[in-house]
């Protein structure tokens, strides 16, 4: 009866290390996920803050109707922004006829690009429309 009693005790207090270093464990892993989280949090503002800087900085380009139609685009994201802010739908309506056109020039103008100017007209246009879905989603919040 002796040796069932010890083997028993045995059995239980391996049964509660075990358990403790499990718990450990379990600790250890929820510490580094939560490093791991905090990281790619990092990563992510740092890549926002990025095509947030290359939307605001204006590229030039070689084709003077190519840095035209971006100068013109620039002007009209600002105009779109501070519509956006100001909450007026009125003038946010009127800025659909100058957004046609834009996207009309757009098809235009992008057959004139070279090939670096098309690269600088890519990464623009990519972080412009970006930004310009960011406005789009803080006006339909309000």
């Amino acid at each position: 009866m002796k040796k069932f009693f010890l083997g028993a005790l045995a059995l239980m207090f391996l049964s509660v290390v075990s358990c403790k270093q499990a718990a450990d464990k379990a600790e250890d892993a929820a510490d580094k996920a939560e490093e791991v989280v905090e990281e790619a949090a990092e990563k992510v503002e740092e890549v926002a803050e990025k095509v947030e800087s290359a939307a605001d900085a204006v590229p030039t380009f070689s084709d003077s109707a190519v840095q035209e139609y971006v100068n013109a685009y620039q002007e009209y994201m600002a105009e779109y922004e501070k519509i956006v802010e100001s909450k007026d739908m009125t003038a946010f309506a009127g800025l659909s006829t100058k957004g046609q056109e834009l996207a009309k020039k757009a098809q235009e103008v992008s057959g004139k690009l070279s090939g670096e100017d098309a690269q600088k007209w890519t990464e623009y246009m990519t972080a412009s429309s970006k930004k310009m879905q960011e406005l789009a989603a803080k006006m339909t919040q309000q």
